[in-house]
């Protein structure tokens, strides 16, 4: 059967640490690539009866190798508390402390997971290394979601050449004004006002564009590559230490990664590496550039970038699943894992979970007849760790009991991206990994042993939950994982036949909500579906979900709802639709112009209270009120 297409910084590391310990939070996160979490200053004291005011955002850390973050310190007794200090880059950073004195000054929002990029910043897929894709932005209430409008200027300019498959990105700072050092954060804020920030959308032409967050213009353009091939699918990720966008480029016949300064676009030294067969194996494999693939997100984990392969659509060709680890260090260290079997293919948009440490991959359909030796890796989700270092065992292997039934039928566990889920204090296991897979079947997994002792045998999941017809090819997503009042939830979208919906609800286009309780059997259930209504022109997905949240338990699942003309052509139009994260009641659909050519892979991300898309040859922006 032929191979179908997936779906996929401010949703934070540490934002989502926050909101799962109930920790309120009205600080803006910081976020960056390539380290752990920022720390976050306090709220300094205020006098008696004055609430503090919240702690600045942590700054990031720059690999996981500098000292630990320092907290922001205590404001002095007095009027009104100040701000805490920003706390200092570093491995892992601790949280804001709450503000003293009178009405506690709240506490300051974390950085991210992934480095440095200033007080707003989307620099990957999902937001952050766990794939959360949840943003905390407490400007973003039920009333100011109902008045979203689309930035008609901004849409009207934010123009560029090229179909899209990958997200949008965003850095908070652009090219720095005359005089202004490229690596000093902040440096435009005279130069350019308020609005400083740049967003990223790359094309399959081999396009990378950078465009102005207040005007939608275009203030620089890089094309990569020599032209042909497949472009750029998977969503690049940036590196907000070095200022650096690494991008995977398809061209004629090979690939190639490239490293660009998001100042300029122009290339990094030592850049690009260029993949081939010749310089790249693994376990007697060499890697086969004509017939691999590169669908998913990039991630970039201690100083390494991850850049996975599937096959081509239709799964011809003689290709395995593949996740290539690059040294940003020293961008001559190249290695690589490939899956046992043939095809097998890494698939998801949504790219690769991480822990912090290694990162989570599922694989799809293959040939091979058994799990039971070492010769398949099909339908299973994967942790390496370092320059893609594999341990087959019980922690690192987890396959589900109907594999072989799915690896026949061409339902793909590598259709759809696992997301990493910490826990609260004291729960066991510490952290869970939510894993959907096509047919519909969502599996939540022990992320500190996977298989939980079973493997090889199959199974060893803490909950299997069944959301949509098994015979169906229902599930192509990522989860996005938020803390509203009710709990902690996971929740995705479903393209065919929905069911197990409390109150009875079936059919196509839903996004459905499951609710993680630690410490019970089993972990997860089904707790509301809200139809997508708008979607009559094709049986796949309009796109996974993202959430915000206002870092006090209230929240909004966004998605797109319209017409789309198939999974590969991006034809039609789409609204952008928030419903409430405990219920699932709508919220807003927009009204005004719609998002024209969107692709249902392409995924939207939050910027100061705005919802922006990218789409074929434009981006989308929608705000309360329609303002900037």
């Amino acid at each position: 059967m032929g191979k179908l297409q997936t779906m996929n910084q401010r949703p934070l590391l540490a934002a989502l640490l926050l909101v799962v310990s109930c920790t309120s939070s009205q600080g803006k996160p910081g976020s960056g690539a390539g380290g752990s979490i920022g720390s976050a200053g306090a709220g300094s004291s205020g006098s008696a009866g004055s609430a503090g005011i919240a702690g600045s955002n942590g700054g990031a850390g720059t690999a996981g190798d500098s000292a630990a973050g320092s907290a922001g310190s205590t404001g002095a007794a007095g009027s009104a508390g100040t701000t805490g200090a920003a706390g200092a880059a570093g491995a892992t950073g601790a949280a804001g402390a709450t503000g003293a004195a009178g009405s506690a000054g709240t506490t300051g929002a974390a950085g991210s997971a992934t480095g440095a990029g200033g007080p707003h910043a989307v620099l990957q897929r999902g937001g952050d290394n766990f794939r959360s894709a949840t943003f905390v932005e407490p400007a973003l209430t039920p009333a100011a979601a109902m008045t979203m409008q689309p930035n008609t200027t901004f849409n009207t300019n934010a123009k560029f050449n090229g179909s899209v498959q990958a997200s949008v990105l965003y850095l908070e700072d652009g090219p720095p004004a005359a005089g202004c050092p490229a690596a000093a954060m902040g440096c435009l804020a005279t130069a350019r006002g308020a609005h400083n920030g740049l967003f990223f959308a790359s094309t399959q032409g081999s396009g990378v564009y950078a465009l102005d967050e207040a005007t939608g213009l275009t203030v620089w353009h890089a094309s990569i590559g020599g032209g042909g091939g497949d472009g750029i699918r998977g969503t690049p990720v940036i590196d907000g230490p070095s200022r650096t966008l690494f991008v995977a480029l398809g061209a004629t016949g090979h690939h190639e990664v490239h490293a660009l300064s998001v100042d300029d676009g122009s290339e990094r030294t030592g850049w690009p590496v260029m993949l081939s067969g010749a310089t790249l194996k693994f376990n007697g494999l060499s890697f086969n550039t004509g017939d691999q693939n590169q669908h998913s997100a990039l991630s970039l984990v201690n100083n390494v970038l991850y850049v996975p392969f599937g096959g081509h659509y239709g799964d011809g060709g003689n290709y395995h699943g593949w996740v290539v680890a690059i040294d940003i260090t020293d961008p001559t260290k190249v290695a690589g894992w490939a899956s046992a079997g043939g095809s097998e293919g890494i698939w998801a948009h949504g790219g690769l979970a991480s822990d912090g440490t290694g990162i989570f991959a599922a694989t799809g359909n293959g040939h091979a007849g058994s799990h039971n030796n070492p010769n398949t890796d099909a339908e299973e989700v994967v942790r390496l760790t370092g320059m893609a270092s594999f341990t087959r065992n019980a922690a690192n292997v987890y396959y589900p009991t109907s594999w072989q039934q799915m690896d026949g039928t061409d339902k793909d566990f590598g259709s759809s991206s696992p997301t990493y889920v910490p826990l609260p204090a004291g729960s066991s296991p510490s952290a869970i990994l939510v894993a959907p897979a096509k047919p519909g079947h969502i599996y939540f997994l022990d992320a500190t042993n996977l298989s939980k002792g079973t493997y090889p045998a199959a199974g060893g999941e803490l909950a299997n939950l069944v959301v949509a017809d098994e015979a169906a090819e229902s599930v192509y997503t990522a989860a996005t994982v938020y803390k509203s009042a009710s709990g902690l939830h996971a929740t995705i979208d479903v393209s065919q036949n929905a069911q197990n919906c409390p109150g009875g609800q079936k059919g196509n286009h839903m996004i459905i909500s499951m609710l993680i309780q630690p410490g019970q059997t089993p972990i997860a259930k089904e707790v509301w579906c809200a139809p997508v209504s708008g979607n009559t022109g094709s049986t796949q997905s309009n796109g996974p979900p993202i959430s915000t949240t206002d870092g006090k338990g209230g929240a909004l699942v966004w998605f797109m709802n319209g017409v789309f003309g198939g999974f590969k052509d991006g034809a039609g139009s789409a609204q952008l639709s928030a419903v409430d994260g405990d219920s699932g009641a709508p919220v807003v659909t927009t009204s005004g112009t719609a998002c024209a050519a969107i692709q249902n892979m392409s995924f939207p991300i939050e910027v100061k209270g705005r919802i922006v898309v990218a789409a074929n040859g434009h981006l989308c922006s929608w705000s309360p009120g329609g303002t900037l």
